[in-house]
């Protein structure tokens, strides 16, 4: 049997006090964003799919994450721009990486609270050496960010010029000289 001293008893106890103090505060998103450019070259802020995990997890410990390989080419060529220090130029150069393989992943996420959302992310060989890996973790993020976690931390959802569904023009109504406010209550 072994009997703790007094001082550790104390320090035991402080540990605990820290711990119930550190596993009471809510998850802060906030606390975990990183700033990265957008597709525009702007910083924004964006919250980590590690982090939309966690926060995830805190608020539906009984959710469930389903992930599928929906496609797997690894002899698709595929290119992806990036740059590069030149030190002859004493500049950053453009230059155009070619890899073959390219992966498409789709995610199914339940809250277990009755809300449920997917997500599906495309990854190349030539955009990341790890791209199975990325796109599976693409594809779980934007399901999260369905769910509403980290939504507002989400570049993928940003259309910016390219909006993904068609903007409709609705036609204005004429009332000519009629009395507005007899229709306001119609």
């Amino acid at each position: 049997m072994t009997t703790l001293t007094q001082k550790e008893r104390d320090q035991l106890q402080q540990k605990t006090d820290e711990t119930e103090i550190h596993t009471a505060q809510p998850f802060n998103p906030n606390d975990h964003t990183i700033e990265i450019k957008n597709k525009s070259g702007k910083p924004g802020d964006y919250l980590p799919v590690q982090w939309r995990l966690v926060w995830f997890r805190e608020q539906c410990p009984q959710g469930t994450i389903e992930t599928s390989m929906t496609h797997l080419d690894l002899d698709r060529d595929t290119e992806a721009e990036g740059w590069k220090w030149d030190d002859a130029a004493r500049k950053s150069v453009k230059f155009v990486k070619k890899a073959q393989g390219m992966a498409v992943f789709f995610a199914r996420i339940t809250d277990g609270k009755g809300g449920s959302a997917t997500g599906t992310k495309s990854e190349t060989a030539a955009s990341f050496p790890d791209y199975i890996e990325k796109a599976e973790t693409g594809a779980i993020g934007r399901a999260l960010a369905g769910l509403g976690y980290g939504t507002q931390f989400a570049p993928e959802l940003d259309e910016e010029n390219r909006i993904v569904d068609s903007p409709v023009n609705r036609p204005m109504i004429s009332m000519g000289n009629v009395d507005r406010s007899a229709h306001a209550n119609h």
